[in-house]
């Protein structure tokens, strides 16, 4: 990942790129997508993509990043107090509330990928730390990530059958609580 200018004609053409990247993700899949095609969506050349990024991955990794910024900024609160109900719960929001572009880029099986990368940057990161200090296995602690993403795929895939809050409550009961005692 490069740094980002100040320049305004170099902001400018990111931001195209960008936008470009975006919408290319909401018709195809990842391994669909080509520079060429990018870069005529953007409007800009090759050349030009390749001054700002080494390649596709190059720009999905900075896009990587930047959602694992949003995320953190976003659930904060409850990281800081090791709190997991209201991480979950935050995160399904976050997720109900993100575009089309990003719920694809978490939540759609083609870019699985994507949303591996993301979880393991967030759980490399100095905030999830504590999670796993406490963790006598802390393989289980991505597990249960893992986990709570698959909850909401099965929700959105079966067309939302019950509301998010429903959904933040009765995952979370699941989780914090398990099977045997979750209000099933």
């Amino acid at each position: 990942m490069r740094q980002t200018s100040n320049d305004l004609r170099v902001r400018r053409t990111i931001k195209s790129i960008k936008y470009a990247f975006c919408q290319l993700v909401l018709e195809k899949d990842y391994n669909d997508i080509s520079i060429t095609e990018l870069a005529e969506r953007a409007e800009i050349n090759r050349k030009t993509f390749y001054l700002h990024f080494s390649s596709l991955d190059d720009l999905v990794e900075q896009l990587q990043h930047e959602i694992v910024d949003n995320f953190l900024d976003y659930v904060e609160p409850e990281i800081n107090e090791l709190d997991v109900a209201g991480c979950i719960s935050k995160f399904y929001h976050y997720l109900d509330e993100c575009d089309d572009v990003e719920q694809k880029l978490l939540c759609d099986p083609n870019y699985v990928f994507f949303y591996n990368n993301v979880t393991n940057m967030l759980l490399e990161t100095s905030a999830f730390k504590p999670f796993y200090e406490n963790a006598k296995h802390p393989f289980v602690v991505r597990a249960y990530c893992v986990t709570i993403t698959s909850i909401y795929r099965s929700w959105l895939q079966n067309d939302k059958p019950t509301t998010i809050d429903e959904l933040v409550d009765y995952a979370s009961d699941l989780i914090v609580n398990g099977y045997g005692h979750a209000d099933l």
